[in-house]
C-alpha cells in the first residue's frame, strides 16, 4: 500500500495526521524512552513522538493508534523559523521527587535536561525561590542528547518546600523558566 500521511491517536483522543516523507526525512522517533530511561517517569505518557528541527507542538505523546495514509494532498508542516517563540523555555529542564520526606532523610529529585542542538553543561537548583542557585555540572553532556541529572538533599528542618530547577547550555544560556517541585519535610 502507497502511503504519504501517517495518521497518530493519542490516548487522551488527540489525531495529528503528518506527512509521512518529512517524517522520514527527520529522522523521526516514536521514543518509549530517553537515555535508557522510560520516558513516563518525566513526560507522563508511555510513548512519545519526536521530530529533530520542529517545536514540541508536533510531539504527540502516549500513543494509541499509528495508521498510514494515502491522501489526495497530504498534510505538511507550516514553514518554521526558530523565532524565540516555539522554544520560550530553551534551555529545558523537568523535575520530579516524593512529595513528602522526613528530617534526616536524604530527599532525591532528579530529571531531564535539553537544549537541541547545544550541550546542556550544568543544571542548577534553588531552595529559596531562585534567590541562590547551587550549581551542578553535567560532566560528559553532549549536543543533541537529553541529561539525566540527579541530586540528593539532606532534609535538615521540618517545613514545606519549593525546588527550582534550571538549566544551562554550552553559551550559558540559562532556562527562563524553572521547573518547580514542591515537597513537606515532616519531623522524624
Amino acid at each position: 500500500m502507497a502511503a504519504n500521511t501517517v495518521v497518530l491517536t493519542a490516548a487522551d483522543g488527540r489525531v495529528q495526521a503528518l506527512p509521512l516523507a518529512s517524517l522520514v526525512e527527520r529522522n523521526a522517533v516514536l521514543a518509549d524512552h530517553v537515555n535508557g530511561e522510560p520516558i513516563e517517569h518525566s513526560f507522563g505518557g508511555f510513548n512519545q513522538l519526536m521530530v529533530p528541527g520542529l517545536p514540541a507542538r508536533y510531539f504527540v505523546r502516549d500513543i494509541v493508534s499509528i495508521e498510514f495514509e494515502e491522501r489526495d494532498v497530504p498534510p505538511s508542516f507550516p514553514a518554521f523559523e526558530d523565532d524565540g517563540h516555539d522554544f520560550t523555555n530553551r534551555p529545558n529542564v523537568s523535575v520530579q521527587g516524593k512529595t513528602v520526606f522526613r528530617t534526616g532523610e536524604t530527599a532525591r529529585f532528579e530529571g531531564y535536561a535539553d537544549d537541541f542542538d547545544r550541550a546542556i553543561v550544568a543544571v542548577e537548583l534553588s531552595f529559596d525561590n531562585g534567590e541562590n542557585w547551587l550549581r551542578c555540572a553535567t560532566e560528559g553532556a553532549e549536543a543533541g542528547r537529553w541529561v539525566w541529572w540527579t541530586f540528593d538533599w539532606d532534609t535538615e528542618a521540618p517545613g514545606v518546600y519549593q525546588l527550582s530547577v534550571r538549566s544551562v547550555n554550552e553559551d550559558g544560556k540559562k532556562s527562563p523558566i524553572p521547573a518547580l517541585h514542591r515537597f513537606t519535610v515532616m519531623e522524624s
